[in-house]
């Protein structure tokens, strides 16, 4: 049975991530002002990624610099191993969204880095919470069909 999760944006300084099955953890999305504020949805690298339905899949690599984010996470320079995020997909935009003609994407689910920073992804406050949402989300595989995708998602994030 896919996952089914929700989160909040409160305009506090964390929300809670739910997700069925699981329970709750401990997360935020946005920087500074804009951070778990809805109003700031339409601010590029400030503001939370906008409400709406994700799909919860694997992330993907690449761009022209990607094998370097991904070598750099894997050996703790700088950022986690990326290789164990997940991208959140717009069912409607793929991995970019707009808002009121504001270009914003490649929003993930991943742990806190030690810089602390998020772009609009939803960071989970603690590594170790993170690490056991992630085991418990991958315990079974992607079955959901993504629409417009040729992969599957292993659930949905609603964000409110």
């Amino acid at each position: 049975m896919p996952v089914h999760c929700t989160f909040s944006l409160n305009n506090q300084d964390t929300s809670d991530l739910y997700c069925s099955g699981y329970g709750t953890v401990k997360a935020f999305s946005g920087a500074g002002r804009g951070r778990d504020n809805p109003d700031a949805t339409a601010m590029p690298d400030v503001g939370p990624l906008p409400r709406g339905t994700y799909y919860i899949v694997d992330r993907q690599s690449g761009g022209m610099m990607g094998w370097l984010y991904d070598w750099a996470g894997e050996h703790g320079i700088g950022t986690t191993d990326r290789s164990k995020w997940f991208m959140l997909w717009n069912p409607s935009g793929g991995d970019t969204t707009n808002i009121n003609g504001i270009k914003r994407g490649s929003f993930r689910l991943h742990p806190r880095g030690p810089l602390g920073l998020s772009h609009g992804c939803v960071t989970v406050l603690y590594p170790p919470d993170f690490e056991s949402l992630a085991r418990y989300i991958r315990a079974r595989p992607p079955e959901l069909p993504v629409p417009g995708a040729a992969f599957r998602a292993y659930g949905t994030l609603e964000v409110w």
